[in-house]
C-alpha cells in the first residue's frame, strides 16, 4: 500500500516530487476526487476556480473526474478500479468523509489500494487518511463544526496538520488531543509504503504528552 500524503500537491516542489516518486505522471491514470472541495466552495467551483484542477490537466495524464456527490449510494469501485493514482483533494474533512461513506468508498478503498493505485492526498485528502477528524474542529481560520464525529479512514495511525507555519504551533499544542500529530508546511510530505514512514521535509511531530 502506498499512500503520498501532502500539505497541497500543487505546491511546486510537492508536484515535483510526485512526479519523481510515481515514476512519471504522464500517461498514468488519475481519479481525481474534488468532493472535499465543494464543502468549502460552492458547489462545482473546483472546474472553474480550482488552481489544482487546472494544474492536473497539464500533466499528460488521462485523468477522471469522480466527483463521490453524483453517486450517493450506487458503486463508485468501477471508475476507481485500476486507476495508477486516487487523488483525494483539499477542502472540508468532514463533507468528504460523509461522502466517502454514503457510497461505501471507505470498505473497499484498502483493497484498491492493496491492488496498486496510489493514494495521494493533499490538505483534507491527507487529513482523512489517519484516525480522526479533530483537528478540522479547531483548525485556526477555518473550522469545521462537527467532523469529529465521522472517522478518519485509518489507513495511518496517526493525524496531519497541512499549512502549518510557526506561529501556529501555540494554538494547535493547546488543542491536540490526540495520540500523534505530523505538521507539514507546504511544498512537505509524508510517504507511506508498506507500513514504512519518511517525511519529505522537517520532522515536526505533537504527541499526546508533548
Amino acid at each position: 500500500m502506498k499512500l503520498f500524503l501532502a500539505s497541497e500537491v500543487k505546491n511546486t516542489q510537492t508536484i515535483k516530487k510526485l512526479d519523481e516518486y510515481i515514476g512519471g505522471l504522464r500517461n498514468k491514470t488519475i481519479a481525481y476526487v474534488p468532493t472535499a472541495a465543494n464543502g468549502e466552495l460552492k458547489y462545482g467551483a473546483w472546474e472553474t476556480e480550482s488552481d489544482t484542477w487546472k494544474l492536473i490537466q497539464t500533466l499528460g495524464a488521462n485523468v477522471t473526474p469522480v466527483v463521490l456527490e453524483e453517486y450517493k449510494n450506487n458503486n463508485v469501485y468501477d471508475i476507481l478500479q485500476n486507476k495508477n493514482i486516487i487523488w483525494f483533494a483539499g477542502g472540508y474533512c468532514g463533507y468528504l468523509m460523509y461522502w466517502i461513506r454514503r457510497c461505501g468508498l471507505d470498505k473497499y478503498l484498502p483493497d484498491l489500494l492493496k491492488a496498486g493505485s496510489v493514494y495521494v492526498g493533499s490538505s483534507a485528502g491527507s487529513m482523512i487518511a489517519g484516525p480522526s477528524l479533530e483537528v478540522a474542529e479547531w483548525y485556526p481560520g477555518d473550522i469545521e463544526r462537527g467532523a469529529s464525529l465521522l472517522p478518519g479512514l485509518r489507513l495511518v495511525d496517526f493525524d496531519i496538520y497541512p499549512h502549518y507555519e510557526e506561529n501556529m504551533l501555540p494554538e494547535i499544542k493547546q488543542h491536540y488531543h490526540g495520540k500523534k500529530l505530523y505538521l507539514l508546511k507546504n511544498g512537505e510530505e509524508i510517504i507511506v509504503e508498506n507500513n514504512k514512514i519518511k517525511v519529505v521535509g522537517i520532522v515536526r511531530v505533537i504527541t499526546s504528552s508533548s
